[in-house]
């Protein structure tokens, strides 16, 4: 029986960053959460009102994604997902995040959608929400944005609209205190985009409806109580406390509240718009199950972990390769000549794995280093497999993790010239004695390629392997009948017949 699975969790927002890591068990129960923290950084500072992440931020940001890694590493995190929302999708200067996250810290950021993160509360509400009567709404109120889920016998009609309350504290100035009249500038403002989504919701039964985030986790905490192991808080709680928390200063809110600084900053405008959805709706009480997106990453993990242990040798080589091709893409790499020799490494591989007996999951890494063992050419021709190591270590390649990762920088760097060298070669150094073996291994199959198409024509349509104790004989099958000197399609040989311990010979057919 297979043992417990370690996976983890990221939700960027738009106020704070958060991380967690759970375990799965092999007999499908709920994930269980092992560890996890916040990180008070706002993306959502300047995104706002300029229209893109502020330098430092992404800085500090960058630094809370090395903790991350850490401790995914510390865990031995096997799965993972990392989501970010409004306030980067809303950013011209994403990119700059992005990349630097996963070249510094080494973890894939996805921006997702106003809709998808809709649905993923959604599916974190209604997971916790098994053994009690279905919600009828749903609300996420975070920094950027507010997600609402309304259900309609059995259809849910979602959005996401742009009530944040880093947005709203922002744009409108409100991080101190909040007069009268700019409580009913947030009040008509969420008015206004409530109707838009729903216009002719007035007398329906919310019942029951469901908050999600930090700030309603607060209210339910200082107003409300708690019924059969479910939070809750009474709009009507919430809108005779707003009075105090509107006249309160930052420094107050935290010492009567006892709340971390970033929460008393935002807190008056989250009232104002719980308060306001509250009352549009008709709603008298909010559930706080106190889940998050983060909760809806580790249930579809945990849930698609038999189809990922099934699928892995197939789905994940297929994205593998496709997000290298599309890293060759990025830098203006042709590959033509790359996916001949990737097609002749599977080939030779597949044939030989009597005599390599290399794992089977090490093909895609074969691949994907035939795919992009030139893309150093992009930089210049000489020393392109310098460049070209460089380029896959440190390029975002989605999907290429250590020791993976590594290999194909290897096989990159060594698919011409020296042959590896623990000296010479930082990353072949840093391998231990079995990694040193299977790289040795793929370097002979994909140096062979390579020489099997050595004029770049693509002109060799098959291969097929035979072998005995001393030989391994190419029948090789030629699309046209222009000569062919069979000394160059082997001259890049004398690796795999090391490894093999059989001299390489070939024929040729037309």
């Amino acid at each position: 029986m297979l043992g417990p699975t370690r996976i983890g969790a990221i939700d960027a927002g738009s106020n704070a960053l958060r991380v967690v890591v759970a375990e799965v068990a092999s007999d499908g129960a709920a994930p269980r959460t092992l560890e996890g923290y916040r990180v008070p950084v706002r993306l959502g500072h300047n995104a706002f009102t300029v229209g893109a992440l502020d330098i430092h931020t992404i800085d500090e940001a960058v630094v809370a994604f090395r903790g991350f890694r850490q401790l995914l590493d510390q865990h031995g995190v096997q799965h993972y997902r990392a989501v970010t929302t409004s306030a980067v999708r809303s950013s011209r200067n994403r990119d700059i995040l992005l990349h630097r996250i996963y070249a510094e810290a080494g973890i894939e950021l996805e921006v997702i959608t106003g809709e998808e993160e809709a649905r993923l509360i959604r599916k974190a509400v209604r997971n916790a929400f098994r053994s009690r009567p279905a919600p009828a709404a749903m609300f996420d109120l975070g920094g950027g944005s507010l997600e609402i889920n309304i259900r309609n016998v059995s259809r849910w009609t979602a959005a996401s609209l742009p009530i944040g309350t880093v947005r709203l504290a922002e744009t409108l100035g409100l991080y101190g205190t909040i007069g009268e009249d700019e409580a009913r500038m947030v009040h008509r403002y969420v008015t206004t985009l409530l109707h838009v989504f729903s216009p002719n919701r007035h007398g329906e039964a919310f019942e029951p409806t469901v908050a999600c985030g930090g700030n309603a986790e607060r209210f339910a905490k200082m107003l409300g109580g708690e019924e059969g192991g479910m939070p809750y808080v009474d709009v009507a709680a919430i809108e005779k406390a707003l009075p105090q928390i509107l006249s309160a200063d930052v420094p107050t809110r935290m010492h009567r509240w006892n709340v971390r600084k970033d929460r008393a900053e935002v807190m008056g405008v989250a009232g104002l718009v719980l308060a306001t959805c509250g009352h549009e709706l008709g709603i008298d009480r909010i559930w706080v199950p106190g889940v998050g997106l983060r909760d809806a990453l580790l249930y579809e993990i945990g849930a698609t972990l038999p189809e990922r242990r099934e699928q892995a040798s197939s789905s994940q080589a297929k994205a593998l390769l496709t997000a290298a091709r599309m890293f060759a893409a990025r830098v203006g790499h042709d590959t033509t000549h790359g996916e001949q020799v990737r097609r002749l490494a599977r080939s030779l591989f597949d044939q030989l794995s009597d005599l390599h007996g290399l794992p089977l999951e090490l093909r895609v890494v074969l691949e994907a280093a035939a795919l992009l063992h030139d893309i150093g050419e992009v930089i210049h021709t000489r020393s392109h497999h310098k460049h070209g190591e460089y380029m896959v270590r440190w390029g975002r390649i989605h999907g290429l993790e250590s020791p993976a990762r590594e290999m194909v920088a290897t096989l990159v760097r060594t698919h011409r010239k020296s042959p590896p060298n623990p000296r010479k070669h930082e990353l072949y150094a840093g391998f231990d004695d079995e990694q040193r073996d299977q790289v040795r291994a793929m370097l002979g199959i994909l140096r062979l390629a390579d020489a099997l198409d050595t004029d770049h024509r693509q002109r060799v349509r098959h291969v097929v392997v035979t072998s005995d104790k001393n030989t391994i004989d190419l029948a090789i099958t030629l699309g046209d009948r222009d000569p062919v000197d069979t000394d160059v399609m082997l001259r890049k040989a004398e690796i795999l017949e090391a490894e093999l311990g059989r001299q390489v010979t070939c024929q040729i057919t037309r």
